[in-house]
């Protein structure tokens, strides 16, 4: 459970008034607040503290070492208390009042976005509002990104390179250390071998041809050829939930060219992860990509949005980008909501099979998501999606958007690798917010 303090920097006597008409008004808008924040985030712990003083400042930090985040309200400036609170790194929405707290959160907010903390603030005479009070969604999201595991399934000797520091493996096994410092997500690596051996072989046959016989009915067209392709990806779909509920995990990533590739795993898991995001429980990864992973997280904490991998392909002579991938969610607006048409079919000129060619919404903004976590930077731009394209090249879904290509290629940081997640609406002001709880640079990539 996520737990965020509040603090209601509340001194009797200041820039807002004196006793007892101060001590009237805040305990009336503290009860006000506690009141609407409990009904917003029932599923959040929230404690409450008045700091009049500095003492009051050091007993409830040492009290709430563990908790998630801090919500600090600034009712009756001007005592110098609230700089020793945003000192202490964690991540703290910051809610000035405008006639009492303005004297301390002017200079202080100013102060916290100098020096890069985590810090994001709002200043309103309507503290009690609920669009201000919204805010604490981002600390739930932090918490629960601390509360999440992925699990990879990767090769015997991949396994071992992400697990261990060896020479060779820096990058991989930095990559995982870094994600997991910034969010506290934690990393589960499987061997495909046991993956294969425990879960895959152990399939009930008939069950999986029963899935495989509804994915081709509820597809629009199935053409695939290769009906022995589906029934496997179904044996791995089933396979794929059996292990994720052994490990108690949020997310499986699969890397999946490498492992089909060198037969070490027998089924592309295109359809599974299709499925999976119908299904709105454990998020599907393409390739085992871990910064994947985390904006998938995100988007599902922050909005329960499931989101695209994609590789982002642009044509600077259109400024259009060519969102593609094997498969893209068939509910991109949501677990709840209604699902669009896909297709079956192979593609990479027949190379690839059992790939979902989905048949995404149009005329709509798309934010489109990185992570660059070694150099601490969150990269983003947004598209329209102005049509869906079906070529036998590359992967079967392609989404094309409009945007800023050559933005894009001047902006790109190489060591965010070539996927993106596409999400559906435009999130740009959400992620810029949550990038700063995070301590991660904004990288705009289409200004």
């Amino acid at each position: 459970m996520t737990r965020v303090a509040v603090i209601f920097i509340a001194p009797s006597s200041g820039a807002l008034g004196e006793p007892p008409s101060s001590d009237e008004w805040i305990e009336e808008k503290v009860e006000e607040v506690l009141d609407n924040l409990n009904e917003l985030f029932p599923e959040i712990e929230f404690v409450p503290y008045r700091v009049e003083e500095p003492a009051d400042v050091s007993e409830f930090t040492k009290k709430e070492e563990r908790a998630t985040g801090y919500l600090v309200f600034v009712l009756n400036s001007v005592r110098g208390l609230i700089r020793p609170i945003l000192q202490s790194g964690k991540p703290t929405i910051l809610v000035g009042e405008t006639y009492g707290g303005a004297g301390e959160y002017l200079p202080e907010h100013s102060r916290a976005q100098s020096l890069d903390m985590p810090v994001v603030g709002i200043s309103t005479r309507d503290i009690t509002n609920k669009k201000v009070l919204k805010n604490v969604k981002f600390l739930d999201v932090i918490g629960n990104l601390r509360n999440s595991k992925v699990m990879f399934i990767v090769s015997p000797a991949e396994k071992q390179l992400m697990d261990y520091e060896y020479p060779l493996s820096v990058d991989l096994w930095s990559s995982l250390r870094s994600v997991q410092t910034i969010t506290g997500i934690t990393p589960v690596t499987l061997d495909t071998e046991k993956f294969v051996e425990k879960y895959y072989d152990r399939v009930d046959e008939n069950e999986a041809e029963d899935v495989a016989d509804r994915w081709i009915e509820e597809s629009v067209e199935n053409e695939e050829e290769k009906i022995d392709e589906i029934k496997k990806s179904a044996k791995l779909y089933l396979a794929i939930k059996k292990s994720a509920d052994d490990y108690d995990v949020d997310a499986v990533a699969i890397d999946c060219i490498v492992l089909y590739r060198n037969d070490l795993l027998p089924a592309w898991p295109c359809l599974a992860f299709m499925e999976m995001y119908k299904e709105g429980e454990t998020v599907p990864v393409c390739e085992a990509d871990p910064y994947a992973a985390t904006a998938l997280l995100v988007m599902k904490y922050l909005a329960d949005l499931p989101g695209f991998i994609n590789d982002p392909s642009p044509d600077d002579l259109t400024q259009e980008v060519v969102y593609y991938h094997c498969y893209a969610p068939v509910n991109p607006h949501g677990s709840s909501e209604k699902s669009v048409p896909f297709r079956i079919t192979p593609a990479h000129l027949g190379g690839k099979h059992a790939s979902v060619c989905t048949e995404l919404p149009t005329n709509e903004t798309i934010t489109v998501i990185g992570l660059d976590p070694e150099n601490g930077n969150l990269p983003f731009h947004t598209a329209e999606a102005v049509r869906n394209e079906r070529s036998d090249h590359s992967c079967s879904t392609k989404l094309v958007g409009k945007t800023n290509t050559e933005a894009l290629a001047k902006n790109w940081k190489w060591r965010s690798g070539w996927h993106r997640v596409a999400f559906y609406g435009d999130w740009r002001e959400e992620i810029k917010k949550l990038a700063r709880l995070l301590s991660l640079n904004v990288i705009e990539e289409d200004k």
